[in-house]
């Protein structure tokens, strides 16, 4: 594989003082051929600014316009903080948008408690569009109850028995100083998304201590075998380990127990390729820092390292709380904040080629990239 082209979505470096972090990548290919790619936007990364941005690239990302420029949510009167928005078409031009809503109206608190390391008060999110993403619905919420420190992880999941799934993790309110358990969920809704009643549990930190953090998800495209890879960290050898990955029913009911992949990384996106084939780009936040592109000719149970590709190389240089550097829990959830790339995603062209996009930059600033990546 190599890079066969590559641009700019959205130049962080020139935008305007509340538009200088980009983060939280989310990328979608239309059936009309459309490729819509959003972001958190906002004053910094830990600003309490944030909202999600809407590009489209009618032309495979030689050219990008804005539809939307800053999508947000009022929840209980506070126009809250938005962490991501996640893209699934169910039919041609009918989309759902998947957010985390944040609550920081507090000013003087960051999203993640220093002390603690709970989160400030989350809700979920669903929004619709019947345009392809032209206009949304209002945003709905989606009850996760009785977890707590809720954030969605990717796109709601058509599962092969017509059943939907809203991917998302649960951690632990903000004043919470208890250890804490970490745990990925599917929440499955059998009524089109009206309801989410059925919660599963896909992986836990629970008696282990490993948290098998921000899940993604790929579906085999023949048997409907579901994939999950996860950013995973050791929480007594205080570092990341290699991503792990485990495999669902076609009906996200039953999941196998999460194995390593022989690569250490943290944010980590399965693509289906065809048949067996499943690409995963990731971030190797370790030296040398860097965005990466491996594949799979088994849907991911063994994968081809000598022939990984590196597809963006970080100029700022190491950063604090890489991945082989032991680092306090409670400093590595305040280095989250602080990091100047990552958050890799991809989409599958119709020519084989894969199109892939996320966020570089330095400390000023941040840019949405994009590469096209073939044989």
């Amino acid at each position: 594989m190599r890079v066969k082209d590559r641009g700019i979505i959205f130049d962080g470096a020139t935008a305007a003082p509340n538009e200088k972090s980009c983060a939280f990548t989310s990328l979608i290919r239309l059936a009309n051929g459309d490729i819509l790619v959003g972001f958190r936007l906002g004053t910094g990364r830990d600003a309490p600014d944030g909202r999600v941005r809407v590009m489209r690239s009618r032309d495979e990302g030689q050219s990008w316009e804005t539809l939307h420029p800053g999508i947000t949510a009022t929840i209980d009167g506070i126009e809250g903080n938005l962490y991501s928005g996640h893209f699934t078409e169910f039919e041609p031009g009918h989309l759902f948008l998947a957010s985390c809503w944040v609550d920081r109206s507090d000013h003087s608190k960051s999203f993640v408690n220093p002390e603690t390391t709970g989160l400030a008060p989350t809700r979920n999110l669903l929004a619709e569009s019947f345009d392809g993403g032209e206009t949304w619905g209002p945003f709905r919420e989606i009850d996760l109850s009785p977890d707590t420190g809720c954030t969605v992880t990717g796109p709601v999941v058509k599962l092969a028995d017509g059943a939907l799934a809203y991917p998302y993790e649960s951690w632990k309110t903000y004043d919470d100083a208890s250890w804490g358990v970490h745990s990925a969920h599917f929440r499955i809704s059998t009524d089109g998304g009206e309801t989410w009643p059925d919660d599963v549990v896909a992986a836990t930190s629970d008696g282990v201590d490993i948290f098998y953090w921000d899940q993604r998800d790929a579906t085999h495209p023949e048997t409907g075998e579901i994939a999950i890879m996860y950013w995973t960290h050791d929480r007594n050898r205080a570092t990341d380990i290699e991503n792990h990955i485990q495999f669902g029913s076609p009906e996200g009911r039953t999941w196998s127990q999460p194995e390593p992949t022989g690569g250490r990384g943290q944010h980590c996106q399965p693509i289906a390729l065809g048949g067996d084939r499943l690409g995963a780009v990731y971030v190797h936040r370790h030296d040398p820092p860097s965005l990466r592109l491996v594949i799979s000719e088994d849907f991911g149970r063994t994968w081809d390292r000598e022939h990984e590709l590196t597809f963006f190389d970080s100029r700022e240089g190491t950063e604090a709380g890489h991945a082989t550097e032991s680092r306090d829990f409670d400093d590595f959830w305040q280095d989250m904040m602080a990091w100047r790339f990552g958050h890799p995603r991809g989409i599958l062209l119709p020519d084989g080629d894969l199109f892939l996009a996320w966020y570089g930059g330095s400390a000023e600033a941040s840019t949405m990239e994009w590469a096209r990546v073939g044989e």
